[in-house]
């Protein structure tokens, strides 16, 4: 599951960060897990919670592995077993599963800055890429359970004047749908513009495939705002042109924007995905994103590496 062989690299400072912070979670995940255990009546509930604590210990062999190759301090290790002799009504179920939610939202967005942010060892990247694509996946089967259960809350509804064929939307779900739409255009908009400023034939290339694919998306997108009617935003002009010499702009700074528009584009996506909890078919879309972004990041920083252009983080002295 994990790409555990460390190439004999050095890391960034925020690498090094990101060991040590992505420890310090799982920890803390591992002890709050086995302190509710204590009191879960639910026995579906208790197997899930074991299985996560499985994931869990697995990820942390990992880290603890690269925290040693590295040289990273790790940070105390919660007790091996936390035990209660007595059961406590009034902490039920319910309560454990919020809880528990809470937890594994937070981490989350913990997991993706350390994938985000982890450019300078591409197998150290590897690894964190991992971990958070298991994490979003227990995170979803967790709240599909829990709104089986009906342990959830429930999001106001977002209305049209139309009935849709599918599960109705959440308010936050159309939100997601526009927001993602504005974002695609606002993309093609500057991908069109920087492609006239680009000089090297290779990066023309990229930008092309690049704004190929972001056109596909934004055709999925309005798709998906025409089956739920969700108003969609004005789309971008059908080409752009630069009125100032080319020659101004330089490449490498062209491709740091848009690295840095995906790394943006990677929390709008997950933002979506994790808050699109009432449309299952919605909420799928949203991963394909997610998962498609991950990969685009990952290529076009080894890019910038090959030409010299990706900023250098401080390295790491232990």
């Amino acid at each position: 599951m994990f790409f555990d062989k460390h190439n004999s690299g050095h890391i960034s400072t925020v690498e090094a960060f990101n060991i040590w912070n992505s420890l310090r979670a799982r920890y803390a995940s591992i002890q709050t897990h086995k302190t509710d255990m204590n009191f879960v009546h639910d026995r579906d509930l208790y197997m899930l919670l074991r299985n996560h604590l499985s994931h869990f210990g697995k990820q942390v062999n990992v880290l603890e592995k690269a925290a040693k190759d590295y040289k990273v301090k790790p940070p105390a290790r919660p007790p091996e077993e936390i035990n209660f002799t007595t059961k406590i009504d009034e902490i039920t179920d319910d309560y454990i599963f919020k809880r528990i939610y809470a937890d594994l939202h937070a981490e989350l967005f913990a997991l993706s800055r350390a994938t985000r942010s982890s450019t300078t060892n591409d197998n150290l990247r590897k690894i964190f890429n991992d971990i958070f694509l298991v994490h979003i996946n227990i995170f979803e089967r967790y709240y599909k359970y829990g709104k089986l259960k009906g342990w959830t809350d429930i999001e106001p509804s977002y209305t049209s004047f139309k009935e849709v064929e599918r599960e109705q939307l959440s308010v936050s779900e159309a939100y997601h749908i526009w927001d993602h739409l504005n974002e695609r255009y606002d993309q093609i908009q500057l991908t069109q513009f920087y492609l006239t400023f680009a000089h090297d034939a290779d990066f023309k290339k990229i930008l092309s495939r690049g704004l190929t694919e972001l056109t596909k998306q934004a055709s999925i997108l309005e798709k998906l705002a025409t089956k739920f009617y969700v108003p969609l935003p004005k789309k971008p002009p059908a080409f752009q042109e630069a009125s100032v010499d080319p020659e101004i702009m330089e490449d490498n700074f062209v491709f740091r924007r848009l690295f840095t528009g995906i790394q943006a584009a990677i929390g709008l996506h997950i933002r979506a995905v994790v808050e699109t909890v009432r449309n299952d078919y919605l909420r799928e879309e949203f991963y394909k994103l997610l998962k498609k972004e991950l990969e685009i990041l990952d290529a076009y920083l080894k890019y910038g590496k090959l030409k010299g252009w990706l900023p250098a983080v401080p390295t790491y002295s232990p």
